[in-house]
């Protein structure tokens, strides 16, 4: 029988983590798991929960949104075990489980971390800190970390959306140089700027499969230069529309590695979590840091390769 150190946010997702926690243990249970609950209280105590994790275990498994997922394997990378990761996705977006396309249904979720196979994915650094997805800063980013939590229960995606168009007339471009580790310098203003490792960032910004890979040990960096006329900022927006990133006025690129200063303190998002800085960071990309439990379909893979090396 394994054991399995199940991490309950009871307040991600409209509290779907709490109301499903029974159905969870039981499917759990019905594949041969002997599963211990902890209920996380206040923020970061998903990380401590992990941190502490003890060889007894054979598996971590989160139920929450990205964040929570964010903080569980941050803890385990520091615990220094590697312990497999699984995650039942119950946020309110989501957009690490939908880049890996987990079911969103919470009991085939629970399913598939029972009988799914293991993968590494990288994971990033930002400079003492982990982010599971993306780091970002710039425009809309406030709105993945302040919308305050009784909205996004109350509307899901819908609050993001909602946030973003409020924090539109703040808006102001920074100006960053950053410097990948070939020494290639990107310094200009910036209304946006990622160094993701997903498909999909809050629903606004998505990436075609085909430019994403989980664990090639590389980010997609995308920069969004401030725009000088409205003629541009339309080749913005169409841009992002139609995921076709071939303007000036978009920087897009791979990268293992940057150097990020700012001319003033900037705060970041870290997979939708907030992360103050005094201008500078370094960013680097941990190549098959951890590995978690995913489904067993091909299509879900499909980003990943299939040896798991970590």
């Amino acid at each position: 029988m394994k054991n399995v150190l199940l991490i309950v946010n009871p307040r991600a997702g409209k509290t779907k983590a709490k109301t499903s926690l029974f159905d969870i243990v039981n499917i759990l249970s019905e594949h041969d798991m002997r599963v211990t609950v902890e209920i996380t209280r206040y923020s970061g105590h998903a990380r401590d929960i992990a941190r502490e994790v003890t060889d007894d275990y054979q598996l971590v498994a989160c139920v929450g949104g990205d964040g929570t997922l964010n903080e569980v394997i941050g803890g385990v990378i520091e615990s220094g075990k590697n312990i497999p990761i699984g995650y039942i996705p119950a946020g309110s977006t989501n957009d690490f489980a939908t880049t890996l396309k987990l079911s969103k249904d919470i009991k085939q979720a629970a399913r598939d971390v029972a009988d799914g196979i293991e993968r590494c994915i990288d994971v990033g650094k930002f400079d003492n800190k982990y982010f599971t997805y993306i780091a970002s800063f710039g425009a809309f980013t406030k709105s993945s970390y302040s919308a305050p939590q009784s909205m996004k229960n109350a509307l899901g995606h819908l609050a993001y959306v909602l946030q973003g168009i409020q924090d539109i007339p703040s808006i102001r471009a920074e100006r960053a140089s950053i410097t990948d580790k070939h020494g290639k310098v990107y310094d200009d203003d910036f209304i946006f700027g990622a160094i993701a490792n997903s498909t999909s960032v809050g629903g606004i910004i998505s990436f075609k499969e085909t430019l994403v890979s989980m664990n090639d040990g590389k980010f997609e960096l995308i920069l969004i230069r401030k725009p000088k006329n409205i003629a541009e900022l339309n080749k913005i927006i169409n841009a992002l529309m139609t995921q076709k990133y071939e303007c000036d006025e978009i920087i897009f690129t791979a990268v293992d590695s940057v150097n990020v200063a700012f001319m003033n303190p900037v705060t970041w998002s870290l997979d939708g979590e907030r992360a103050d800085t005094d201008g500078t960071v370094s960013i680097t990309n941990i190549k098959n840091a951890v590995t978690m439990i995913l489904p067993r379909s091909a299509e879900t893979t499909a980003l990943l390769n299939n040896e798991c090396n970590c």
